[in-house]
């Protein structure tokens, strides 16, 4: 069965040039000091309500622009260990939240992290990652999440109404796909 579009033309091109693409508040005011405020109030709330610690990336991967906020989430209990250990340090599956700065948007993801004295690794986030979890502890954690997150006017998306192709033409300034664009992609990039 195919999905009605979720993003409009004019709302891709918008998401493109950096521009939000609704009214509600905090997006609508357009101040990014506003919306990123909003979104840590809300993932303070998700760690409250569901018993979570954060690692939660606000500077953009460091460089560039990123059109969303990787939250992931997390606890240190067997639920969340790695199925692979590869040495000392902390290493977790976790719950990913991409939440984008531009829409009340949000996806689900489950990533790894690990990190020790002297650096650390993780996943950078990609369609193929959409609404999967490998693991029972993730997804409920998902579960609870999502209530939080929609309790504070966040709007889950799913897989399948994002990954309608884009018009021809149209480039995503991401690194983070090398596949055809998708609306995915139009909500979910990272410039470097």
């Amino acid at each position: 069965m195919r999905h009605p579009s979720l993003l409009s033309p004019l709302d891709v091109r918008r998401l493109l040039s950096q521009q939000v693409i609704c009214e509600e508040f905090p997006w609508g005011t357009g101040e990014d000091s506003l919306i990123e405020g909003h979104l840590k109030r809300v993932c303070a709330a998700v760690m409250r309500s569901t018993a979570t610690m954060s690692r939660i990336e606000w500077g953009h991967y460091g460089s560039g622009y990123a059109s969303f906020v990787d939250a992931w989430f997390y606890r240190e209990t067997p639920d969340f260990d790695v199925a692979r250990p590869v040495g000392p340090g902390q290493e977790h599956t976790g719950l990913v939240v991409l939440l984008s700065r531009l829409s009340p948007y949000f996806v689900f993801m489950e990533g790894e992290k690990s990190w020790h004295a002297h650096g650390g690794s993780y996943y950078l986030p990609e369609f193929e990652m959409l609404d999967r979890f490998r693991t029972q502890g993730v997804a409920l954690l998902a579960a609870k999440a999502q209530t939080v997150l929609e309790n504070h006017g966040l709007i889950r998306v799913r897989r399948e109404q994002l990954e309608e192709a884009l018009e021809p033409g149209l480039h995503v300034p991401t690194v983070l796909t090398s596949r055809g664009f998708t609306q995915f992609d139009a909500l979910f990039y990272w410039e470097d």
